[in-house]
């Protein structure tokens, strides 16, 4: 029954105390309030709180505090309303239960020492500056302080920085206030404005800016200071460009561009841009000129007008960085117009700056020229030239990684030196498995950096592999690839951007051929440990920051999602939440994997979900979902939604089969490539009797959308199809922009999904063989397009020339178009009715169920409106 579909619980967040005594998971329902639950795990106690979400726990596990919200109506009635929704904050004493309720809080923290809660309110509606709030944890003392524009707390917690920015502008500055006894260092005070304050990662030193205006000039510009030494002997530095002959003229430090505190405090990157000299008029102003409401689209223009508009704030607010060494009072400049992408070293000591200029416009990969520039001497460097992006410079400064050549390689900033770190792994590193058409094939994937630049966690296929960067011989952590288990890293902690191997690793395991999911341990002696393995979906490991303890969730397809504690040794297993307890009242499937081979011979899986109450020796219906890699699903659960028209629980409880193939690609044949996978896999499972061979129904989204268009040009086993926003011509919809970024199609259909690797005139016969609308002609399963009017990613005249081809061919077709929709349905009643009218579709042409009205006829625009006007009079 509809009623039913309400109280369906989804599983949220989870968190942890420190201690690892208290648990805490928020749920929601399909229809009606979501819920914060508060658990201790030794006695049993447990605290509920409707409405609630965002739960922190304070560093010694006495506090918990989060956000209390609102109901979905009142949400929608302050939408109705034009009013803002402002939220409240919830501090609850943990071993108490008692709780104080804090009216219009926007966000809040607890600090690191655990000894304050700090919080902040909202901005008025004309204003900038807002409401800081302290809160003693042990005295219960509540702290006001007023007209704070911006506010952060160092890493320590012992500090807290705050700016504050009257209307009138009296009594302006930046203070810091010692927490432990709330005394103030007025670190400056002007009647100007203050902005962008930050810390550096250790909290020993901040930056802000400090706002000053020219009378010859249009913008402000900023004086940037350094408040460093603390808690020793704090000093201030400051940095004024007006008053520094080497800074370039007619340039300025811009607030739009927040400073990064190099970790030693003795660089702090900024950002400059023009200033723009007043024009000096003595003239009586002129008449406004009206000017013509034309973009000049040019053959020329890199990016296209499109991305012009999409990227007009970040160029308008675009900054040249520069850095300021506050012990020589000087600045260097280390980007400019042609080379504006900058990556810092971890130490401040050096930047890489690129540029595609030359390579434009990028029709494919983007391509860059590299250059290492000294933050000290303004020297540059070329690094790589034509090369593709990089992955990024190590946390110490010392090195900048790059995959090439199928291999790992690392850029020595010191010495000058390119190193290939992975020549001696015997195993490939490159992404095997990547069926795009791209010339230069991605890796596996990379865990992280070690500690001290020692080395990196690549991935292979199966495995982690510890690779140094001081000549030693490349080390595999796990044994994946015997039994054909993916293990990748798992940070439990990223409180730094490395990795300790001096700590315990740990590392999710995924079975690459049945699905079981887990987690193991690497000790810092080298033991590798099996912790949990199960024929389930294991995931959302978390540690106790203090303590051996570990929450995780389990879940299947017929096993609702919950929350689990477990000790070091992993052999304790706490259930703590019970969601969807009234599943037992229903009948319910199961999932089971199909292997099969594709027409190339190639093994390939799939995962099938039984309806609910099966009985063997029946023969049912079949829906086949999708997209490309979907056997991965196996073991989740899936919430049944009247909001979702591809819920694979709303089709199995309605007594159908559904089925997820896998599809893998031959570039230059995206749709033969799905026929040649999908149809053996749907054989493979018509083999077990089954399944109704004349009740089979396939749909898809986007991609899958576009895939189940194409294969219903290939072959009759379907009966009906369900395409929500498919492409279907390969070659306008290679001409089209994705509006939602406002670049061209190109690049998806060159490197990426599309896997049409030449442009249309290049290989038109692969487009037009590619195409649904050019193999229309031998469809003959009814076919049902959805498409939002506003889609931004698959043009929503894709439907139109499919419409009009199929209407032509007098063939079976309806398109439902959804007004002011983008690529999947955001509004409610939308997606009840796309629900609603997948569910019928099938039900006529799979089960033979009457047919509704606008199956058969469809609905007149005169209908609609009349049916319009008589909702709004109600």
């Amino acid at each position: 029954k509809p009623s039913d579909y309400a109280v369906w619980q989804t599983l949220n967040t989870t968190s942890i105390s420190d201690d690892g005594n208290w648990t805490s998971w928020h749920v929601s329902l399909v229809d009606g309030d979501d819920t914060l639950y508060i658990k201790n795990v030794s006695s049993g106690k447990m605290h509920k709180y409707p409405l609630s979400s965002g739960l922190l726990f304070s560093s010694d596990s006495k506090w918990a505090a989060f956000r209390v919200g609102y109901s979905e109506k009142q949400l929608e009635k302050f939408t109705e309303q034009k009013k803002p929704v402002k939220y409240k904050a919830r501090l609850v004493d943990l071993s108490t239960g008692k709780d104080r309720l804090f009216e219009n809080i926007s966000s809040f923290s607890f600090t690191k020492d655990g000894l304050h809660l700090i919080m902040a309110g909202y901005q008025p509606e004309n204003g900038s500056a807002r409401d800081l709030f302290l809160f003693n944890l042990s005295s219960g003392t509540l702290k006001n302080i007023g007209n704070v524009s911006e506010y952060s707390v160092n890493k320590p917690g012992s500090r807290l920085a705050y700016i504050v920015n009257a209307e009138n502008k009296k009594g302006n500055g930046v203070e810091l206030m010692n927490l432990s006894d709330y005394s103030i260092t007025f670190v400056d005070n002007d009647t100007c404005t203050y902005r962008n304050l930050v810390w550096d990662r250790e909290g020993t030193s901040f930056a802000f800016l400090k706002a000053f205006s020219d009378t010859g000039y249009v913008e402000e510009n900023h004086t940037l200071f350094l408040y460093r030494n603390i808690p020793g002997k704090p000093e201030l530095k400051k940095y004024n460009p007006a008053t520094d002959n080497r800074f370039p003229g007619k340039m300025r430090i811009s607030n739009n561009f927040r400073p990064v505190v190099s970790d030693d405090s003795k660089t702090v990157f900024f950002g400059v841009y023009n200033w723009t000299t007043k024009e000096k008029s003595t003239k009586k102003p002129d008449e406004p000129v009206k000017l013509p409401g034309v973009d000049i689209w040019h053959w020329k223009d890199d990016p296209v007008q499109p991305r012009q508009k999409n990227t007009y704030d970040t160029e308008k607010n675009y900054t040249y960085r520069f850095a300021w060494l506050p012990d020589e009072n000087r600045s260097v400049q280390l980007s400019d117009d042609e080379f504006r992408q900058v990556i810092f070293s971890g130490d401040g000591y050096h930047a890489i700056v690129s540029t595609s200029k030359p390579y434009q416009p990028a029709f494919r990969e983007e391509i860059f020229d590299h250059h290492a520039v000294n933050t000290r001497t303004g020297e540059k460097k070329l690094m790589l030239k034509e090369f593709t992006s990089l992955n990024g410079a190590s946390p110490a400064g010392k090195y900048v990684l790059y995959f090439k050549d199928k291999n790992w390689w690392v850029y020595d900033l010191y010495k000058n030196q390119h190193i290939n770190l992975t020549g001696d792994v015997p195993v490939e590193l490159w992404n095997t498995r990547d069926d795009s058409p791209r010339e230069i094939k991605p890796p596996f994937g990379l865990g992280g950096w070690l500690k001290d630049d020692k080395g990196i966690l690549v991935y292979d296929e199966y495995d982690v592999w510890k690779i140094s960067t001081e000549g030693l011989k490349p080390a595999r952590l796990t044994n994946g690839r015997e039994n054909k288990v993916i293990y990748r890293l798992v940070r439990l902690n990223t409180e730094y951007p490395w990795i300790d191997p001096a700590k315990d690793m740990y590392f999710s395991a995924f079975g690459d051929t049945d699905k079981q999911m887990g987690y193991s341990r690497l000790t810092p002696k080298g033991r590798f440990e099996k912790l949990i393995y199960e024929n389930m979906a294991v995931s959302s490991l978390k540690k106790a920051e203090k303590s051996d303890y570990f929450i995780y969730t389990l879940e299947s397809y017929s096993v609702s999602p919950n929350l689990f504690r477990t000790n070091y040794a992993f052999t304790e297993k706490i259930k703590l939440s019970d969601t969807n307890p009234q599943q037992s009242e229903f009948l319910w499937g199961k999932s089971e994997l199909v292997h099969f081979r594709n027409a190339g011979g190639k093994e390939l899986q799939g995962a099938l979900f039984y309806p609910a109450g099966y009985e063997p020796g029946k023969k049912y219906p079949m829906i086949v979902y999708i997209y490309e890699i979907r056997s991965n699903v196996l073991n989740r659960y899936v919430v049944p939604s009247p909001r979702s028209a591809y819920n694979t629980t709303n089709y199995t409880s309605q007594g159908y089969f559904v089925f997820q193939p896998d599809i893998v690609y031959r570039t230059n044949h995206p749709g033969e490539s799905a026929v040649e996978c999908v149809v053996p896999a749907v054989e493979e499972v018509l083999k077990t009797g089954m399944i109704d061979e004349k009740k089979i129904g396939i749909m898809g989204h986007s991609w899958g959308a576009y895939q189940t268009s194409f294969i219903i040009t290939r072959t009759k086993l379907f009966s009906a199809a369900v395409a929500g926003a498919p492409l279907i011509n390969m070659i306008s919809m290679y001409n089209e922009i994705y509006w939602n970024t406002g670049t061209p199609n190109q690049n998806i259909f060159e490197i990426s999904q599309g896997r049409l690797r030449e442009p249309w005139w290049v290989i038109m016969k692969e487009y037009m063989d590619n195409s649904p609308m050019f193999n229309a002609q031998n469809i003959s399963s009814p076919l049902l397009v959805t498409f939002g009017n506003n889609d931004g990613a698959v043009d929503w005249h894709q439907g139109i020339e499919m419409y009009t081809t199929m209407r032509r061919m007098e063939k079976p077709f309806i398109m439902l178009v959804y007004d002011g929709e983008n690529h999947s349905l955001a509004k409610k009643e939308n997606q009840l009715d796309y629900t609603r009218k997948v569910n019928e579709f099938f039900d006529h042409y799979l089960l033979g169920k009457e047919a509704q009205p606008w199956i058969t006829r469809g609905k007149t625009y005169l209908d609609k409106k009349q049916e319009e006007e008589k909702a709004a009079k109600k």
